[in-house]
C-alpha cells in the first residue's frame, strides 16, 4: 500500500492558486471556461455548511480543475479525494504533492481497502465544514456523453459517517449530490478533426486503403485497423461473424489476461475491477520510497520494476480503452464525440494526444439526497440500500450529462 497523503488545507494556498488560474488556463488548458446554471448554484448554496459529498462523473483529466473552478465560483473550498499516484506524477512530484494537500486533496489507493482514506473521509463528513469531491466512476472514462458504473464506496463511506454521528448522538443531514460534467467546443472543430484523421490514416493504413469516405467511416476504419493489429499481437483470432463491440471486449480481456499471467494473478472479477487491482499493485511498487530501503530491498524492487516493464504498456492501453465501444460516435456524430475517440486513438498510436481548442465545461448539479432519511433502512438492509442509492446517483449523473447541451 502506498503511503497515505492526508489533506493539509491552507486557505492562503487555495486563494493564491485561484488567483493564478487565468495563467494556468492559458498555458495548459487552452482556455477552459466554466458554465454553471443558476439552479445548480442555488442547490449547492441551499446545503452550504452541511456534510456533503459531491459525486461528479469523470470524463477528462481536467475534471478536478473544473470542480476547483466551481469551488471558486461558490467562494467555498472543497476537499478532494484523488488517486494516490496523482501525488507523485511528473518531474516536480514533491511540489505537486505539497500544493495538492494544501488545496484539500487527500489520497486513496483505488480498488483496495484503503483504511486511511476511508477513516479520513468519515472524519471530514462528521465534521462537515467543506464538501468532499469524490469522482463516482473512480477512473477517467474519456467519454463526454456516457457515465461508467459508479463505485459503491462513496455511498458506503457516507453511511459509515452516519454511524459515527449516531454513536456521538449527533443528528444532522448528510447530502450526496450528483454532479454532471460535460465539455463543449464553442468553435467549429471539423477542420481539426479532419486533420487528425488524416494523420492517423497516414500512420496506420497502407496507401491503397486511404480512399475517400465519409468522416465517420474514416474513424471506424482506423479503429478496425488498430483492433486487427492488436489482435495479431495478443494472438486473438478475429471472427468476422461477430460485432466489433464483441471483439473490443474480448481483446480487452486478452490484454488483461496477458498481464495477469506475467504476475501470476487469477480472478473472476470484471475487466474494470481487474484493471484497477493490477494498476494498484504496479503503482505501489513504482512509487515506493527507495531511500528507506536496504541494498537488497532495492535489488528486489528493481527486479519487480523489470517485470512490470513487460506489461505496463498493456495496462496503459487498457485504461485508455476501458470504456470505448463501437457506435459511440455513430449514435451522435458530434465534434465532441469524434474527438473523444480521436484522442484515445492518438494515445494508442502516437503515445500522446493533444487537446484542440478552447472548451466550455458545463456543470449541472442534481437534487441533493439527504442520506439520513435512508439511515433506518440502511441499518436493516445495508448492502441493498448502498447499491440502490449508488445506482440512483449514477442514473442522476447520466441524466445531467445527457441534458447538458
Amino acid at each position: 500500500m502506498l503511503a497515505f497523503k492526508p489533506p493539509k488545507p491552507s486557505v492562503t494556498t487555495i486563494q493564491t492558486i485561484q488567483a493564478l488560474i487565468p495563467l494556468v488556463n492559458r498555458l495548459y488548458l487552452k482556455g477552459l471556461t466554466l458554465d454553471v446554471d443558476a439552479e445548480s448554484i442555488a442547490r449547492l448554496e441551499a446545503i452550504h455548511g452541511h456534510s456533503t459529498v459531491l459525486a461528479p462523473n469523470h470524463p477528462a483529466h481536467e475534471d478536478p480543475m473544473v470542480m476547483f473552478l466551481l469551488s471558486k465560483r461558490l467562494s467555498q473550498p472543497f476537499y478532494y479525494m484523488a488517486a494516490r499516484e496523482a501525488f507523485d506524477r511528473g518531474r516536480f512530484g514533491a511540489i505537486r504533492c505539497y500544493l495538492m494537500q494544501r488545496c484539500g486533496v487527500y489520497s486513496v489507493v483505488r480498488g483496495t481497502v484503503d483504511r486511511d482514506a476511508f477513516r479520513t473521509t468519515r472524519a471530514l463528513l462528521f465534521k462537515g465544514d467543506w464538501p468532499i469531491v469524490i469522482f463516482g466512476e473512480g477512473e477517467i472514462s474519456r467519454q463526454n456523453d456516457t457515465v461508467m458504473r459508479f463505485e459503491r464506496g462513496i455511498v458506503q463511506m457516507c453511511f459509515w459517517a452516519l454511524d459515527d454521528m449516531e454513536k456521538a448522538q449527533v443528528s444532522k443531514p448528510l447530502y450526496a449530490v450528483p454532479v454532471g460534467i460535460k465539455y463543449h467546443y464553442p468553435q467549429d472543430m471539423w477542420n481539426s478533426i479532419d486533420a487528425a484523421l488524416t494523420r492517423l490514416e497516414r500512420y496506420i493504413l497502407p496507401p491503397a486503403e486511404q480512399t475517400p469516405v465519409e468522416r465517420y467511416d474514416r474513424l471506424r476504419r482506423i479503429g478496425v485497423a488498430i483492433v486487427r493489429t492488436l489482435a495479431a499481437e495478443y494472438q486473438y483470432e478475429i471472427d468476422e461473424t461477430v460485432s466489433l463491440d464483441v471483439h473490443i471486449e474480448k481483446l480487452k480481456d486478452a490484454i488483461l489476461s496477458h498481464a495477469e499471467g506475467i504476475m501470476g494473478i487469477q480472478t473472476e472479477a470484471d475487466i474494470l475491477t481487474r484493471t484497477r487491482a493490477l494498476k494498484n499493485i504496479v503503482d505501489a511498487e513504482i512509487y515506493k520510497d527507495i531511500e528507506q530501503m536496504t541494498e537488497y530491498e532495492q535489488k528486489i524492487h528493481g527486479e519487480q520494476l523489470q517485470k512490470f516493464q513487460q506489461f505496463y504498456p498493456d495496462l496503459e492501453r487498457l485504461i485508455n480503452f476501458i470504456s470505448i465501444s463501437d457506435g459511440y460516435v455513430a449514435e451522435e456524430p458530434s465534434p465532441e464525440r469524434f474527438l473523444d475517440v480521436i484522442l484515445r486513438l492518438e494515445r494508442e498510436v502516437f503515445g500522446r494526444s493533444e487537446m484542440r481548442g478552447p472548451r466550455v465545461a458545463s456543470v449541472r448539479v442534481g437534487e441533493p439526497k439527504d442520506l439520513r432519511e435512508c439511515y433506518d433502512t440502511y441499518r436493516t438492509q445495508k448492502r441493498e440500500t448502498v447499491e440502490q442509492i449508488t445506482h440512483e446517483l449514477e442514473t442522476s449523473v447520466q441524466s445531467l450529462v445527457g441534458g447538458s447541451s
